[in-house]
């Protein structure tokens, strides 16, 4: 998952991992967002299950050994292992940088750029930044209970060349 600083993504993580969970997934997320010191926390507070699952080896959420935790989870045979990455912004190249490492060394089968409803007309700046950097598959929309049209969806998707699979409500998907 990428994306902008306070674009939903910690958040879109936990309820992504709850839908396929439900589904009979077995799911599992790793914490590499370095820079945000409460992001584990945030994770923890998003899913209250998250002891439960934890005792069964299903969810795991590790902050210092992102990478590590990936292949760990792969040889555990984790169908879906879903990585928080620390949020970006495209003037910030060693951010962006790092974003790119992290998808060299995971080898990820889906990048999903996770977008806030309300940023309105800087949209697909944004949003191409994040393609020219990464190759985004899909787009998440975040924040539409708010006063957001969601206008910026469509330049998401122009910009990334990439479908809209979810969108965020309030805490629902």
């Amino acid at each position: 998952f990428v994306g902008l600083q306070g674009s939903g993504k910690t958040t879109t993580c936990a309820k992504y991992a709850h839908y396929y969970k439900k589904k009979g997934w077995r799911v599992a997320m790793v914490c590499a967002d370095t820079f945000r010191a409460g992001a584990f926390d945030q994770l923890k507070q998003k899913l209250p299950e998250l002891e439960y699952l934890s005792t069964e080896a299903i969810l795991r959420l590790i902050r210092d050994h992102r990478l590590e935790g990936v292949e760990e989870f792969k040889k555990e045979g984790i169908e879906i292992i879903i990585v928080d990455t620390s949020g970006r912004h495209k003037q910030e190249s060693e951010l962006f940088d790092e974003m790119k490492q992290v998808e060299k060394a995971v080898s990820p089968n889906e990048i999903i750029f996770v977008m806030d409803s309300s940023i309105g007309q800087q949209c697909y700046d944004q949003a191409d930044a994040f393609r020219k950097a990464v190759n985004v598959g899909s787009v998440i929309i975040t924040k539409l209970d708010g006063h957001a049209k969601g206008g910026g969806a469509l330049s998401a998707v122009a910009a990334t060349k990439s479908p809209i699979i979810f969108f965020g409500d309030g805490e629902h998907f």
